[in-house]
């Protein structure tokens, strides 16, 4: 019998979710990912406590991450960890929450799971882990290092991804609308929501990144966006 084999992000260490799964039978081999926090065969997960999902969207961060496991998998899930009626309570405007769970899983095709404490994740990896186990050529991770941007495309299609709720299928569109990344910064609210495509919403938040003041120290109660 083959053991279950699962690569861990070595950040993932202090969540003890590891030492869990080898509790469970799991071989885990920690390693520096740079991409996702687990591989699972040809699967790339990325776990996020609640705090922290919330925290990586204002923080810029979430939309890029999502590109570059989208890049470098074709199968990736993100698994969202805690309680999340908690944290909704602290938000101004939860549908924040909600809107951007639906961007990854409508324009980034992310599987998404939701997990109550560090146990359940590890019984869901193990889970995921175990129905891949009889697939063929799944049993060994495969280990993608982050993609390289070699053409031009690639970086318009990163530099638009970034945009808030903005995926890969949203900014190859505005590509197409515009012509150039310039044209899309150039465009009125008007334009991008009609000619774009992409509503009046979507546009209203890229407008408002694009003509935000920079702080270098920003008050945690200021409203991003």
């Amino acid at each position: 019998m083959t053991t279950l084999r699962i690569v861990a992000d070595t950040r993932e260490a202090a969540s003890g979710i590891p030492i869990l799964l080898e509790k469970k039978g799991v071989f885990v081999q920690m390693r520096t990912l740079d991409v996702g926090d687990y591989v699972i065969a040809r699967h790339a997960v990325e776990r996020k406590t609640v705090r922290d999902f919330i925290g990586s969207l204002y923080g810029g961060r979430l939309f890029e991450q999502a590109n570059r496991i989208s890049q470098s998998y074709k199968d990736f899930m993100l698994i969202v960890e805690g309680d999340s009626q908690e944290v909704l309570g602290d938000l101004k405007n939860p549908r924040v929450y909600w809107g951007t769970l639906l961007a990854l899983s409508v324009d980034f095709n992310f599987r998404i799971m939701f997990t109550y404490d560090q146990e359940q994740t590890a019984d869901l990896l193990y889970v995921l882990a175990n129905r891949l186990h009889g697939r063929a050529k799944a049993v060994r991770p495969l280990l993608v290092k982050k993609p390289r941007l070699a053409t031009a495309r690639d970086w318009q299609l990163l530099v638009l991804g970034g945009l808030p709720t903005i995926g890969p299928r949203l900014a190859e569109k505005l590509l197409q609308s515009f012509g150039t990344v310039r044209n899309v910064f150039r465009a009125s609210r008007s334009e991008l929501a009609v000619k774009g495509g992409i509503g009046a919403a979507r546009a209203k938040r890229i407008q408002e990144l694009l003509d935000a003041e920079y702080r270098r120290n920003m008050p945690r109660e200021t409203k991003l966006f």
